[in-house]
């Protein structure tokens, strides 16, 4: 039999400690020749919401450990809105606003056959936060306490979740542009957590005194103050280059990935690349549509261009003794991961492990998913 996975039952088996551990894990088996995964790919296409543009996109990636092969896939339509203080942020849905859909298809790599169908979103919040909260534990300051987030979502919530497992906080100072947001998010997050959260008017006041610095947003515009930074602090991004400053990338000593080497991050930033691309980032984007259809879609705006000089993988922090952080002034970065399918992976056979052991998720038959035709 075969389990259908909720972001319920999820959520009752998936903390952040399990998380953590899975996915450093996942990396580890990656870098070692026993895991493998393609980096995230997406595909665009003329929307007949003639606001927007259809988006897929799919990753996928092994787990020796689990024994899993994992495919995540999600369908939406992507558009873009402009919110309090001119932040231009990219929205998406699937149907109607307010549903989506994003599934993660496990299968055995013992005999092939599948395992699960289970529902991304809460497994995709927490393998994220997990991500930012691995690369904290290796270059933030051991003495790091104050945590600066932009953004106010889920992913601002198991990216506070994750850092509090890594690093003694005491203090998160919380932008967002509504204010409402960010003020409601401060109070849950105070309760969770049990520390002091403020919700502050500028994501220049968030950065003050913060040595460890997120941006989790959905803005296709810079919204971290590099200038603001304070020395030695840790910066987390979740959508690489786009969220930071030229201030910011010129005072970074060392951009992080998780990508195996260094040529395999390839950002685009030109010209002559397509919008669609630019928004992908380090993603491929294969785009279809005609002229009128393409200006739908909004240029990115970064500022000033990335030198891939300052790129160092984990990799060789983990497997060569590349040293992390070499001084408490240093500002050090981190984005741009493409081993998304590694931590689906990983984290996706924990989960199923534990759905299984505790019983939870909806059964179905196995040979619905087979046939006897060769394909």
């Amino acid at each position: 039999m075969a389990l259908l996975i909720s972001n319920q039952d999820v959520e009752r088996v998936l903390d952040m400690n399990i998380c953590l551990e899975a996915i450093e894990a996942g990396i580890k088996e990656y870098y070692r020749g026993d895991a493998t995964c393609r980096p995230r790919i997406d595909v665009w296409a003329p929307s007949g919401d003639p606001r927007g543009y259809y988006q897929w996109g799919s990753m996928e990636g092994t787990s020796r450990r689990y024994g899993v092969f994992a495919t995540r896939i999600k369908s939406d339509i992507a558009y873009w809105t402009e919110g309090e203080g001119g932040v231009r942020t990219q929205e998406k849905y699937c149907q109607r606003p307010g549903l989506f859909c994003g599934l993660i298809l496990l299968f055995s790599t013992e005999n092939g056959e599948p395992l699960a169908v289970m529902n991304d979103g809460y497994l995709q919040h927490m393998r994220v936060g997990a991500t930012a909260g691995i690369a904290a534990k290796y270059l933030a300051r051991e003495d790091a306490d104050t945590v600066a987030m932009i953004g106010s979502g889920s992913m601002a919530f198991t990216h506070a979740l994750a850092f509090a497992a890594v690093r003694k906080i005491k203090r998160i100072q919380v932008y967002s542009p509504t204010k409402k947001n960010r003020e409601v998010y401060a109070q849950n997050m105070a309760a969770r957590l049990g520390i002091e959260v403020i919700p502050v008017g500028s994501a220049a006041d968030a950065v003050k005194g913060a040595q460890i610095v997120s941006a989790c947003t959905d803005s296709i515009v810079p919204v971290l103050p590099g200038r603001s930074i304070e020395a030695g602090a840790f910066v987390s991004t979740v959508k690489g280059t786009v969220e930071i400053d030229g201030s910011c990338t010129e005072r970074i000593r060392t951009f992080y990935t998780f990508a195996p080497n260094n040529d395999s991050f390839s950002e685009s930033q030109g010209e002559e690349v397509s919008r669609a691309q630019k928004i992908s980032g380090t993603h491929r984007a294969y785009v279809a549509g005609q002229p009128e259809d393409l200006v739908r879609i909004p240029e990115v705006q970064r500022e000033g261009g990335f030198d891939k000089r300052k790129l160092v993988s984990f990799k060789d922090l983990f497997t060569a003794g590349t040293p992390g952080r070499r001084d408490a002034e240093e500002i050090l970065a981190v984005g741009g991961n493409q081993i998304q399918g590694i931590q689906f992976a990983s984290v996706g056979g924990a989960t199923y492990r534990l759905a299984k052991e505790q019983g939870l998720g909806r059964e179905f038959p196995t040979e619905w998913l087979l046939q006897d035709v060769r394909n």
